[in-house]
């Protein structure tokens, strides 16, 4: 994708530690890949740099998930747009998102199926998206992501949070190209990595919770967890594998060959292949 074609607002919900900063070396990183496979979806800023034919976006968020799907969709896809246009931005418009969140972040697995849920989907999507655009940027996927205030501007030191959910209404057009191009999927990612083939042309892009910050996540990922990841990543011989991860002694000791981007909010990249030395120089 151009950079004219890119939305105005570079990711799809203003996740908790979302990768807008190195998404676009992410991209060229994985430029020439044919299958690229994300099992940690999150925010989604990678996917605006992404240019492979097939793209698997995974993430075991339901609610970004089916924001994603019904975005991408045809016929509903429009349609939440609309809707999302006329809200007024408001309090009460808030806290009826988060309300509706909550109640579908725990219902049954099986309600995101089905052509007779259509309706449902846009309904849990459009509130969705005004619980985390509405509220307080950046608090996206974590344990009280559907509680806070309307983030009410008081002053005129710094962007107006209307004008922040607006762009990123409007952005929704953009992101309908890029949804479009991509498949989904909410499988739990050993599940996912299992069923990811190591085959040359075929690339992964891991984002897992960090550790210390991730406990804030809503779905967690325990040291344990991030051996087994580890474990996992590491055995891949022909696919192309890109983590993402903030410095950490763990990750020093898991991904010996992580390279650090800065100083301020120290990230590691760590990669296999080919290019891993033009790749140092990047980040």
């Amino acid at each position: 994708m151009s950079t004219a074609d890119l939305p105005v607002t570079t990711c799809l919900a203003p996740w908790f530690g979302a990768n807008r900063l190195l998404a676009p070396a992410v991209g060229e990183e994985l430029a020439g890949s044919r299958w690229v496979g994300i099992p940690f979806a999150g925010g989604m800023s990678e996917l605006c740099y992404l240019t492979a034919p097939t793209i698997l976006v995974n993430d075991q968020h339901r609610l970004i998930m089916n924001l994603a799907w019904v975005l991408a969709d045809k016929t509903l896809g429009p349609k939440l747009i609309r809707q999302l246009r006329r809200l007024p931005f408001h309090p009460d418009i808030l806290r009826g998102g988060q309300i509706a969140s909550t109640t579908y972040e725990y219902c049954d697995v099986d309600f995101f199926k089905g052509v007779v849920e259509d309706e449902r989907r846009l309904h849990a999507a459009t509130w969705y998206f005004v619980a985390c655009w509405m509220g307080r940027s950046g608090k996206s996927g974590i344990d009280d992501e559907f509680n806070g205030r309307l983030s009410t501007r008081w002053n005129a030191n710094g962007g107006d949070s209307n004008t922040r959910y607006r762009s990123a209404v409007s952005s929704l057009l953009a992101w309908r190209k890029i949804l479009q191009k991509c498949s989904f999927s909410v499988l739990d990612v050993f599940e996912f990595l299992d069923r990811c083939e190591d085959s040359a042309g075929h690339a992964i892009y891991c984002d897992p919770p960090f550790p210390k910050l991730g406990g804030r996540y809503k779905h967690k990922f325990s040291v344990e967890e991030h051996r087994l990841l580890a474990g996992k990543l590491l055995s891949y011989q022909n696919a192309r594998v890109v983590c993402r991860f903030y410095d950490d002694p763990l990750i020093r000791d898991l991904y010996p060959e992580g390279k650090q981007s800065n100083a301020e909010a120290p990230e590691v990249l760590t990669l296999n292949g080919p290019s891993q030395a033009k790749s140092a120089g990047l980040f």
